[in-house]
């Protein structure tokens, strides 16, 4: 794991690059050269996060599992009445828990 198997774009860096700017009062140039010099200590910092990203990773494959699983018993419902309600239920739960593991996350 590398970190930059954790950004597809600049944002990130973009990011780092301001905060450096800001706290340092140092140029552009100067922040993208510190970033670069960065990067193999930040993969070593990485690596200390590595089980809980991996128990991350194990829970969303277990999220996603269990819905596929519902969504299975929703689609053995012959009456559209009840095919709906386990539909909305399926959503429901799933969204619940998707909101609770982003809200759990963002507040570290």
């Amino acid at each position: 794991m590398i970190l930059s198997d954790f950004f597809e774009d600049d944002e990130v860096l973009n990011g780092v690059k301001d905060l450096l700017k800001e706290t340092y009062k140092i140029t552009d140039h100067e922040a993208d050269s510190i970033i670069v010099k960065s990067r193999d200590k930040a993969d070593g910092f990485l690596d200390d996060y590595s089980p809980y990203v991996n128990i991350i990773n194990d829970l969303r494959n277990c999220l996603e599992a269990t819905l596929e699983a519902h969504f299975q018993q929703v689609d053995q419902e012959k009456e559209l009445q009840a095919r709906m309600k386990n539909d909305a239920a399926v959503w429901l739960t799933f969204e619940c828990i998707r909101r609770f593991c982003k809200k759990s996350l963002l507040t570290i």
